[in-house]
């Protein structure tokens, strides 16, 4: 067991590193791109063994060119990968084709940082908008997620197994600025929470609403794409990546803009709906949530088309029905783009919601992030989730 003295000496340190290490500048900012393409890397835990690898086969397998330019920050740790040196900081690169993933090739070693921590994203983002100047910008997280639950997303091993929170990524909002596309090569995060938390911030956003395993976004795909067709829409960059998740259980490409915005006005009159239902309507509705597609090891997270269709095949009332149909119409207008591998995730249509129907569901996550959450405040839903789950 690691002493109370070396434990807080580490964090001193960390944090001491953590203030001393600026973003690096190159000695000029490149010539204005089409797009750049921004991938943040969390591997300083259990997924550090695919940090090189994505670097050298995906982003390097093309790399940058004067109309589409590619950064990565990627961070490491003490895992079971010694390659390219067995480096174990945060290191900054600019992918070039056939880059190696090692000292020689970065542009910056910024020290032991902390991606679960909202600064580092952000001084990620700002250097690579002040070095590669674009007309537009993705930005992928790449690593671990569960959608708004907090610290799960980006999770960092060193220091304290910190996530980056919805919360977190909101404070840096003026820091990052507006971002085309975001997407997630992380589990669970094609959540309308998520989804919500971009909104006026971003165009599109493609990400899986199930498990993503060892394939995920395939990057060199979506550059190969761009450097194709540097005129690329946002909403066809996040079609071209959901569709390159060839190998996952779902992927979807959804807008984030205006038309998420009629779909959270639709979801905020169900909700009104579903509180005003009677007693015999909302056993019915339970019923209705029983039956909705989850996912994998999150059996509250539910479709939101199927969970709409479902409570609808269950209740009387012609408001009730109208509405959920409303949010379905509202969902295949939103959803730009859908995938799913064999039958057991056939009916999902991309987009996820949180739906609990009992007391345990509301956990202190539950009562304590997700009441605060911008769809929560904008919509109605947690109110009716918490007299459905009394």
């Amino acid at each position: 067991m690691v002493g109370r003295t070396r434990v807080v000496l580490a964090i001193l340190l960390g944090v001491l590193a953590a203030t001393l290490v600026a973003p690096v500048a190159v000695s000029a900012a490149a010539p204005q791109a089409k797009w750049t393409v921004m991938v943040y890397m969390s591997g300083d835990n259990n997924l550090e063994d695919y940090i090189v690898k994505d670097l050298e086969t995906e982003l390097a397998a093309l790399g940058s060119n004067a109309s589409i330019q590619v950064t990565a920050l990627a961070d490491r740790g003490p895992g079971y990968d010694k390659s390219r040196g067995d480096w174990q900081t945060t290191k900054l690169f600019h992918p070039t084709q056939g880059m190696l993933a090692d000292a020689a090739h970065q542009v910056a070693d910024w020290g032991e940082r902390n991606m679960g921590d909202p600064d580092t994203l952000a001084d990620f983002v700002e250097w690579s908008k002040a070095n590669y100047p674009a007309d537009h910008y993705a930005l992928y997280f790449w690593g671990h997620g569960w959608g708004w639950h907090s610290d799960w997303t980006m999770l960092d091993d060193t220091p304290g197994g910190d996530g980056l929170n919805p919360a977190e990524v909101k404070s840096v909002f003026p820091r990052l600025g507006f971002i085309d596309v975001v997407g997630y090569d992380a589990c669970n995060m094609a959540q309308i929470e998520i989804a919500s938390l971009w909104n006026g911030h971003a165009t599109a956003m493609a990400a899986s609403q199930e498990f993503v395993n060892m394939v995920g976004i395939e990057y060199d795909q979506v550059i190969g794409q761009l450097r194709a067709n540097p005129a690329m829409t946002a909403d066809q960059v996040a079609i071209a990546t959901a569709a390159s998740a060839y190998d996952e259980a779902t992927f979807a490409a959804m807008a984030v803009d205006s038309r998420l915005v009629t779909l959270r006005n639709a979801i905020d009159q169900w909700s009104v709906a579903l509180k005003a239902a009677t007693p015999s309507q909302r056993a019915a509705i339970v019923r209705g949530f029983g039956n909705a597609k989850s996912f994998w090891q999150a059996p509250t997270d539910k479709d939101l088309w199927d969970l709409a269709s479902k409570v609808n095949a269950q209740v009387a009332g012609t408001d009730l029905k109208n509405k959920g149909t409303a949010v379905m119409n509202a969902v295949d207008t939103t959803v730009l783009y859908r995938r799913f591998t064999g039958s057991k995730y056939a009916g999902v249509h991309g987009i996820t919601i949180t739906g609990i129907t009992r007391p345990v569901e509301k956990t202190a996550d539950w009562t304590g992030a997700y009441r605060n959450l911008d769809f929560s405040l904008t919509t109605g839903w947690d109110e009716f989730e918490d007299l459905l789950a009394q």
